[in-house]
């Protein structure tokens, strides 16, 4: 039975822990479900993969790092100037394909796989902005990236302070059209 209406998710990293930044592009993981409506849109919350069934979907979010030296007061974090640049994307998934992602190179953003650039930001916790409408005529897998060059020093994708999980890194909210 066909669920009467648009479907609909919005998927969380949130920060249970700390996750240190890697040279290249890093795959987000959403940790929680913020709204869901069908199961045309489903999390793998191990890997961070979403599969998409088929059809058309308008995807929104944003991604975004901090600099995290361990040694901040409480609530604080700091910040630095100049600062690292980078940017997220999102591109369909192949869990199969061998793909190097400290090679910022192996898929460059000209591969028809990526769906779309966010915009610039720094790990001032600066978000990277994105937005995309994706048609699939099969089922897909779509992941969220987010790079910080080559070599990101001190730069974290979350961070768990002050007993809180409740930092929200990354968000992707997907509506079927």
């Amino acid at each position: 039975m066909t669920m009467q209406g648009q479907e609909y998710a919005v998927f969380t990293e949130f920060s249970p822990d700390n996750k240190t930044m890697t040279p290249g592009f890093n795959t987000r993981v959403f940790t929680d479900v913020d709204s869901q409506r069908g199961n045309s849109i489903r999390c793998d919350f191990k890997t961070g993969a979403i599969t998409l069934a088929p059809g058309s979907y308008h995807i929104t979010g944003f991604s975004m790092s901090t600099y995290n030296s361990g040694g901040e007061p409480p609530e604080m974090t700091t910040v630095r100037s100049p600062a690292a640049a980078g940017y997220c994307r999102l591109r369909t998934y192949d869990p199969k394909a061998t793909v190097d992602p400290s090679n910022m190179q192996s898929i460059p953003n000209e591969n028809p796989s990526v769906l779309c650039v966010g915009s610039p930001c720094t790990p001032n916790m600066t978000p990277s902005l994105f937005e995309a409408y994706y048609t699939t005529e099969k089922e897909v897998q779509i992941i969220l990236e987010h790079q910080m060059g080559h070599a990101p020093d001190k730069i974290y994708l979350r961070v768990y302070i002050e007993k809180s999980k409740w930092h929200a890194f990354a968000r992707i909210a997907i509506r079927q059209l």
